[in-house]
């Protein structure tokens, strides 16, 4: 019972959807325009129906061969897809070794920060000294440096 009332109510609901759509003048002749073609068609079909069968035909070959095309892409799309989830790991892989070379270099520099800190803190430069000092003055100096080490060795020798 309720199945006919909602058959019966979609009807009447589309009749009266259309009633009120042809109250517009421009919807009502693009309706009787289209009409007149669609009964035109249907008259000639009617006289040649293997016109109507040859069209029928040549619309089923160009689906088929639009499906088939659609099937051919989807295939090749499909084997693409594979490959990418084949190289997926080894670029994960290469990623991975990429990260651990970089990972080593840093630390590689760390070291040699640390390094270059702790051999200028063996030197122990005073505070006073930079590296804009005069040359000359810092040659005088490590001269002299270098004769008292060269004395105080002569001197443990004997």
């Amino acid at each position: 019972m309720s199945q006919n009332k909602l058959m019966t109510g979609l009807l009447i609901g589309a009749a009266v959807g259309v009633l009120v759509s042809l109250l517009d003048r421009n919807t009502r002749e693009d309706v009787m325009d289209k009409s007149r073609k669609a009964s035109e068609n249907a008259k000639y079909y009617a006289n040649n129906k293997d016109e109507l069968k040859s069209a029928f035909k040549e619309q089923a070959e160009r689906a088929q061969n639009l499906y088939a095309r659609i099937s051919e892409d989807a295939a090749y799309v499909g084997g693409k897809v594979e490959q990418v989830k084949k190289l997926v790991p080894e670029v994960k892989e290469v990623a991975m070794e990429a990260k651990g070379a970089v990972m080593e270099t840093k630390d590689a520099v760390i070291e040699s920060k640390e390094d270059v800190v702790s051999a200028v803190k063996e030197d122990n430069p005073s505070p006073s000294s930079s590296l804009t000092d005069d040359s000359s003055a810092n040659n005088s100096s490590s001269s002299n440096t270098s004769s008292s080490n060269t004395n105080s060795l002569n001197q443990n020798r004997n």
